[in-house]
């Protein structure tokens, strides 16, 4: 859809002079303001969102600005208590139960937020929200419902492959590993060095690690392009390499830390690469760098163990999008 245009904009601001009530023109002119940039002077959007809510709150104007909060502003906090606001007034659409729960699970409330992913998806039944309960289920360990709920959810649609992805997940918590490697050696036949899609060879290779096939992980790593990653923040695919091509993960840890030294000696030296940082900043980074040198030397020196991955980190979810109401760049629909 064609967004607003600054002219727009400012026929609707003068409409709101003759209509100051009005809060589906209130709410309008924020998101103008939202999608227009170069016509705001001092968080104009806030204000407008913010004044939509104070003149009326129905579930539009505490849903808009409820988003608003959450993902433009940080306001974490205050967002979920708005939000909560809007839910008590039952609204009709999937909207508000879809943004308060996707609010709680990202905060990392998965038992709270399950019963309003499910309204959600009991009024309209979108694969990205069945995703999300998925992962919910597999957070607080129920595992066999995870994998159902990811079963339904890798469908064609499911076009990065993030569910199948967290269903490889789900059935390596059930000791499927047969599964497991079905899924993983289908993965792999789409890995396209240096082209990142969501699920991509470094998580790939995660699955392979798992089934202790380090051979294959290593080459996860390899295809998809090993110079893309730090390998202190992949321990999977850099144990696997540790262990199957040491030379090659030699080559790299060396690389990591002359880098490093690198960066050290422009900042010790006022290199203009550094010229937008503060002294505090570039002396905190300096000695992070430090730090960083040191453990990359002594893991050179002392080799790899096994690490044990977290997979409740390896989960992905699926991000629940634009739901403000009226959005025209979305086509979202206009109320509740």
């Amino acid at each position: 859809m064609k967004e607003m245009t600054d002219i727009e904009l400012k026929e609707f601001l003068q409409d709101l002079e003759k209509e100051p009530s009005n809060l589906d023109l209130i709410n309008q002119i924020a998101l103008g303001f939202l999608e227009t940039p170069s016509m705001q002077t001092n968080d104009e959007e806030k204000k407008y969102f913010e004044l939509a809510y104070s003149t009326g709150k129905t579930v539009k104007s505490i849903h808009n600005l409820a988003w608003y909060l959450y993902f433009e502003c940080g306001e974490q906090e205050r967002a979920i208590e708005m939000q909560n606001e809007c839910i008590v007034l039952q609204p009709k659409s999937y909207y508000p139960y879809y943004q308060f729960g996707y609010m709680l699970q990202d905060s990392k409330r998965y038992k709270e937020a399950i019963p309003f992913l499910d309204k959600a998806y009991n009024i309209e039944q979108h694969r990205d929200i069945i995703h999300n309960i998925g992962c919910c289920y597999f957070q607080i360990g129920e595992f066999q419902e995870a994998k159902e709920l990811f079963s339904q959810s890798a469908t064609d649609l499911d076009i990065e492959n993030i569910s199948l992805y967290n269903l490889a997940l789900s059935e390596w918590k059930l000791y499927n590993v047969e599964q497991v490697k079905f899924i993983a050696d289908k993965l792999s036949k789409d890995i396209t060095t240096n082209r990142h899609k969501t699920i991509d060879g470094y998580e790939i290779g995660l699955l392979y690690f798992l089934l202790d096939d380090l051979e294959r992980a290593s080459e996860c790593l390899v295809k998809q392009g090993v110079n893309g990653i730090d390998l202190f923040d992949w321990t999977d695919l850099s144990y696997s390499l540790f262990m199957t091509d040491n030379k090659l993960w030699k080559d790299k840890i060396n690389a990591s830390i002359d880098e490093r030294k690198k960066w050290c000696d422009e900042i010790e030296s006022n290199h203009e690469s550094w010229s937008d940082y503060t002294h505090e900043e570039k002396q905190e980074r300096l000695t992070d760098l430090k730090a960083e040198v040191k453990v990359r030397l002594e893991t050179l020196n002392n080799g790899m163990t096994k690490p044990i991955q977290d997979l409740s980190k390896s989960i992905r979810e699926e991000y629940c999008g634009c739901l403000l109401f009226d959005c025209k760049r979305h086509n979202n629909k206009k109320n509740d």
